[in-house]
């Protein structure tokens, strides 16, 4: 279902003719920017019993109009694709151009996850509370609300069974930002490659266990991956026509000037940059690991200028240095996930943005004064860069699962449940 409107900017005075297309979620808060810059905010609120619609209109006044005139400024509006500004065309709405586009059984996908959404919007205060309660070791209270939760009388008393529970939980949240077969997958390697260095290097491995849980950094890294999963509820309206990307494959390596129709570039920059800070920390895991692999013990790497003469020392090691004294790793971090001339760039204040356009112009060369070298996307671009960055924080956060799992096992000596063992 789409309704057309008209509004008149209360800043400027310009008409722009808007159509809303109406995605399944409740309340649907929709952004434009008129071409003055200002604004202009539209909310939809779904009365599901009586089958009505109510339309706020902020930034501007709606007004009455038969049909949309040639030449009059219009927006296409939608939460969960991808939209563009041109011509008022009738019936190519946004869902119309994306079923073309996609096909019948990715639009059904799409639908689920977002759909799914709005269950995780429904629970997120669970979900937080879940969350900061693990973080805190609360492990009374946090028992009590994962497994109301789950819905589940999954044994939840000792530190295995509690942090089982909780990656159930992250699971059964996130499951639309992730990619399930992925994370299986690379669970399966986690829990090969532990198993291979116990029999191989067990006291190698053990002596990692000894200072990444003394030190603290198994555990802060862990948190670190918590703190984020909030934050990706926060944007999840800006998320959903990244998600349509995954099966939008036209559009990669296009710069097409799709819109996103809620949220803006400085809502989400330092989330952008936050994860990447994480997943710079999280490859001190998988360099310990690397490092017994190849030489036998987690503070060994290979010999070369300017190499770190211990894990501690990596672990200081600017982002960008930090793969390469990772020799043929046995994990392979996305390259999609990682940009460090976009990071350095969002870190350092270094972009313009464009509201009406949402084009982002960054510039990642040391340039002192100058900015002469410029590159470009579009909001929607990051928002995928985003999505993609998460997926592989939400990856070696399931490495952190993994190393407390055989930490608990293996080296406690826990008492595992039927699943564990």
């Amino acid at each position: 279902m789409n309704f057309n409107i008209s509004v008149l900017c209360n800043t400027c005075e310009s008409q722009t003719n808007c159509r809303l297309g109406m995605s399944n979620r409740e309340i649907q808060p929709l952004r434009f920017r008129c071409k003055c810059g200002v604004p202009i905010d539209i909310t939809m609120t779904l009365d599901f019993e009586n089958t009505n619609v109510d339309i706020q209109v902020s930034g501007a006044k709606r007004i009455e109009m038969d049909a949309f005139e040639a030449g009059v400024n219009f927006v296409d509006l939608h939460l969960d694709f991808p939209v563009s500004f041109g011509k008022y065309v009738m019936g190519s709405t946004p869902f119309m151009q994306a079923s073309m586009r996609v096909g019948y059984e990715a639009m059904q996908i799409h639908k689920m996850r977002v759909n799914h959404l709005n269950d995780v919007c429904s629970s997120e205060k669970e979900i937080r509370d879940i969350l900061t309660l693990y973080s805190n070791n609360n492990s009374g209270i946090f028992k009590v609300k994962v497994m109301k939760f789950l819905g589940s009388k999954m044994a939840c008393d000792t530190q295995l069974d509690q942090n089982r529970a909780l990656y159930h939980a992250i699971e059964r949240s996130f499951f639309p930002f992730a990619e399930p077969k992925r994370n299986m997958d690379a669970v399966n390697l986690f829990t090969e490659k532990l198993m291979k260095l116990e029999i191989n290097n067990k006291n190698a491995l053990h002596a990692f266990f000894e200072e990444i849980v003394t030190n603290g950094f198994l555990k802060n890294v862990q948190t670190d991956c918590l703190e984020i999963y909030p934050r990706i509820i926060d944007i999840e309206l800006m998320l959903r026509p990244a998600l349509f990307l995954d099966f939008d494959h036209e559009y990669e390596g296009n710069q097409v000037p799709y819109r996103v129709s809620a949220h803006e570039f400085v809502d989400a920059k330092d989330l952008y940059k936050d994860i990447s800070e994480i997943i710079n920390r999280a490859l001190v895991l998988v360099a310990g690991l690397n490092n017994i692999k190849k030489r036998g013990s987690h503070d060994l790497f290979p010999e070369g200028k300017h190499v770190p003469s211990s894990l501690n020392k990596f672990a200081d090691c600017p982002f960008g240095k930090k793969l390469d004294y990772i020799d043929e790793s046995w994990y392979s971090i996305d390259s999609e996930a990682i940009d460090n001339q976009l990071r350095n760039s969002v870190a350092h204040y270094k972009t313009k943005y464009n509201e009406v356009s949402q084009e982002i112009i960054y510039f990642p060369q040391q340039e002192g004064m100058k900015q002469e070298h410029p590159k470009n996307m579009y909001f929607l671009d990051f928002s995928r860069r985003i999505l993609l960055s998460f997926r592989e924080l939400h990856r070696l956060n399931h490495l952190t699962k993994c190393l407390f799992v055989y930490y608990y096992l293996r080296v406690l000596g826990e008492e595992g449940t039927p699943v564990d063992i």
